[in-house]
C-alpha cells in the first residue's frame, strides 16, 4: 500500500497536465479538519525477552492550521486511538511466564508544519510534527477507592476510581500525502506517517505507522 502512495505521488509530480490544475485557495487562510486514523499494528520486545503486540485499529482527530502561503502551513492537532494489546511476560527467580490482554488508549497533541510542493488545488505534501502522547494501558496498579463528585446531569454521585498504569511521553513524526482543495471552502487529504514514542521504559523508543484521511474547511 505504501508503494501505491509513493508511486501515485511520483506520477502526480510528472504529469504534463499539472499546469491545467487550478491554483489553490489556501494562502493566508485558517483551516480546520476532521481526520480518520488507521493505526498499523506492531510488535516490540522489552527487557528480559518480554513482548507486546498492539492491534490494528481506527481512531479519529481534529486539526487547525494557518496557511502562511500556498505552500507552507503551521498548525495544531489532537488525536485519539483506542486499541487492544497482548503481552507475554518472562519469569524471574523461579516464577512462570504468562500472557495478558488489555485496552490501550492513546491521546496525542502536537504542533505541526506542512509543506505543499505546488501552489495548486491538487498537490503532494510532506509534514512533520512533535508533541506529547498520553498512554493508558488500563492495567490496575492499586486497589479501587471510593470517590464522590457533583455531576451536571446526575447530581451528587459516588463511584470507584481505580489507578492504572499510564504515562505521558514525547512523540514526533514525519509523513507525506496528497491534498485536494475542492473549492474555496472545502478540502480533503490523505497520507501516511511514521510516528515515534519515547516510552523511556524497557521498550525504549517505539515506532508505529499511521494512515490518515481528512476532510476540512477553509476560513477567511
Amino acid at each position: 500500500m505504501k508503494r501505491v502512495v509513493w508511486g501515485g505521488m511520483a506520477c502526480l509530480l510528472s504529469l504534463p497536465a499539472l499546469a491545467e490544475i487550478p491554483n489553490s485557495y489556501r494562502a493566508e487562510r485558517w483551516e480546520g479538519s476532521f481526520r480518520v486514523i488507521g493505526l498499523e499494528g506492531q510488535s516490540f520486545t522489552g527487557d528480559g525477552g518480554s513482548e507486546a503486540r498492539v492491534d490494528d485499529d481506527i481512531g479519529f482527530g481534529f486539526d487547525f492550521a494557518y496557511n502562511l502561503d500556498e505552500k507552507l502551513s503551521l498548525g495544531f492537532a489532537l488525536e485519539w486511538v483506542d486499541t487492544d494489546f497482548r503481552t507475554t511476560t518472562q519469569p524471574v527467580a523461579g516464577g512462570s511466564a504468562f500472557d495478558g490482554r488489555g485496552d490501550l488508549e492513546m491521546t496525542t497533541m502536537n504542533v505541526n508544519g506542512t509543506y505543499h510542493f505546488f501552489r495548486k488545488a491538487l498537490t503532494p505534501y510532506v509534514h512533520g510534527a512533535m508533541g506529547a502522547t498520553y498512554l493508558d494501558t488500563n492495567v490496575p496498579t492499586g486497589p479501587s477507592t471510593p470517590v464522590c463528585w457533583w455531576d451536571p446531569w446526575w447530581g451528587y454521585y459516588c463511584g470507584l476510581d481505580t489507578p492504572t498504569l499510564n504515562d505521558t511521553v514525547f512523540s514526533y513524526e514525519v509523513g507525506a500525502g496528497v491534498r485536494l482543495d475542492v473549492n474555496d471552502q472545502f478540502f480533503m487529504r490523505g497520507g501516511y506517517s511514521q510516528q515515534w514514542l519515547d516510552v523511556d521504559r524497557s521498550a525504549g523508543t517505539v515506532d508505529q505507522g499511521l494512515w490518515r484521511v481528512g476532510f476540512g474547511m477553509l476560513f477567511q
